[in-house]
């Protein structure tokens, strides 16, 4: 139930979900917003209407998403349980997404970084990676998996946008507790607080209009979450991050849940996105999956000759394996 929880409340924060920390000196630092009050040290002199930050927020995120020439770096990270303990899950999700005008051709470049660590019973972390880098030229999109297979896809760019955009999220007006803004030479940055309990009974709200519901004794409960966005002199989304800290409770035990966000969008008109290498080397959607059926088949095949090499190898008749040849069988598998 908590991976479950964690993917549901992450697709009710995100208008298209996809999940760590920018590297390097970018945009806000995320710990700034990992805190309980994050107005700690700006006068109530910058306080704004809720309503008003929301909507210079809103509509300098449209402009990212209607732009024909950007580049858009987003990080994504979800994290429940402590570190080192069993259950422990981190998933982070980095994306870096370049958009541009080829004449009337729509393009985009796309590089897409997947780590997922956990800690098992044993107390031992594992992790997972993946890589998929693409490029959308117009009307398909060519894109490398992490075991370097090359694929195309045809779709429209409206389709390509919702599967790079993981930086989109909706922001609750009603929920806000307060909002400042303290302008500086050449920008403004915005403070968005959530009330905690208006903001967990809008989360458990979106959560049963998606079908999903919390089992007897379940629940999230939310202890903070801030929105802090930077827009240059002309209104213009420099960057932003987005943080909550949440628990998820049960009967028998309390796990802390944090979810995070960074944004930084640059190069504005400036983008220069690199066109698609060798399209012939490039398989159908149809052939590849054509290739992964073939590689399961082939998977299935191995593994039923080594079960027989397992089961032979004692010498036993085919016809009536001995115990011994059964036991071996069963441990192979």
């Amino acid at each position: 139930m908590k991976k479950k929880i964690a993917v549901i409340l992450t697709g009710i924060m995100l208008i298209a979900s996809t999940g760590c920390s920018l590297t390097g000196s970018e945009g806000i630092d995320v710990g700034l917003a990992k805190t309980d009050n994050i107005f700690a040290e700006i006068s109530e002199e910058n306080n704004v209407e809720n309503s008003a930050a929301s909507e210079a927020f809103s509509k300098a995120l449209e402009a990212v998403n209607s732009a024909d020439n950007i580049t858009i770096n987003v990080s994504n990270r979800i994290t429940m349980g402590a570190e080192g303990s069993e259950g422990y899950q981190d998933s982070i999700n980095e994306s870096l997404v370049k958009i541009g005008k080829d004449g009337d051709k729509d393009t985009g470049n796309v590089v897409i970084d997947n780590t997922y660590v956990s800690t098992g019973e044993d107390g031992k972390p594992s992790e997972e990676k993946s890589k998929i880098t693409g490029t959308y030229s117009g009307d398909a999109l060519y894109f490398i998996t992490n075991d370097g297979d090359k694929v195309k896809e045809e779709m429209g760019f409206d389709d390509f946008m919702s599967v790079v955009n993981t930086y989109s999220v909706s922001l609750y007006t009603d929920c806000i507790s307060r909002a400042a803004c303290v302008e500086g030479k050449n920008s403004k940055t915005y403070y968005i607080a959530y009330d905690p309990a208006s903001f967990e009974t809008t989360m458990n709200t979106n959560i049963e209009a998606s079908g999903q519901t919390f089992g007897d004794g379940e629940a999230m409960h939310v202890k903070y979450a801030n929105v802090i966005a930077e827009l240059d002199s002309e209104d213009n989304l420099k960057s932003y991050v987005f943080v909550i800290n949440a628990e998820y409770v049960t009967d028998t035990e309390t796990t802390p849940y944090n979810y995070e966000i960074k944004t930084v969008v640059k190069d504005k008109d400036s983008t220069v996105v690199e066109p698609v290498e060798n399209e012939d080397e490039y398989m159908s959607t149809d052939e590849y999956t054509q290739l992964l059926q073939e590689r399961i088949t082939a998977s299935e095949e191995a593994s039923g000759s080594e079960l027989v090499t397992d089961g032979t190898e004692s010498g036993a008749d085919e016809a009536a394996p001995s115990a011994d040849t059964a036991e071996a069988g069963t441990q192979a598998q």
